[in-house]
């Protein structure tokens, strides 16, 4: 937990491709790893908003958070409301996903979940009377 706790004083490019490298074997993580993960990935947040590589990295902490064993992650939402953490993070990140098609969303896929971003004239979405509509859905069954 403490070389975790060393990331947060790196820039966040680094900060966020080390978290990666760190919890990319998602069986070492117990509870406080996740715990200190999450905190430290949600000193990134501003800064990853916007670009897509630090995005994509961003994501990819994540998902291998998520991919931890369903006991450890029921304990440290208990403890530190990390899932909810991690929902207001992605919701954060995925509002400033650069879209460059306003008729094509971006779909990032992770093993646990997905994120998708598309550009709405809101004009034009009035005018039409089109409704708007999500979905979720499982994506595996890894926990």
């Amino acid at each position: 937990a403490r070389e975790i706790c060393q990331l947060a004083e790196l820039e966040t490019e680094a900060r966020v491709q080390m978290l990666d490298e760190f919890t990319e074997n998602s069986d070492n993580l117990g509870s406080t790893e996740v715990i200190v993960s999450v905190a430290v990935l949600l000193t990134a947040t501003d800064e990853v908003s916007g670009n897509i590589s630090l995005t994509n990295d961003f994501l990819n902490v994540v998902d291998n958070i998520i991919n931890v064993d369903v006991e450890t992650l029921q304990e440290t939402q208990e403890s530190s409301n990390t899932s909810a953490m991690i929902l207001e993070a992605i919701e954060s990140v995925a509002e400033d996903i650069p879209v460059g098609n306003t008729s094509e969303p971006v779909v990032i896929t992770r093993s646990a979940f997905a994120v998708s971003a598309q550009q709405i004239d809101l004009d034009q979405f009035i005018v039409i009377g089109q409704t708007f509509s999500a979905n979720l859905g499982t994506f595996s069954d890894l926990n």
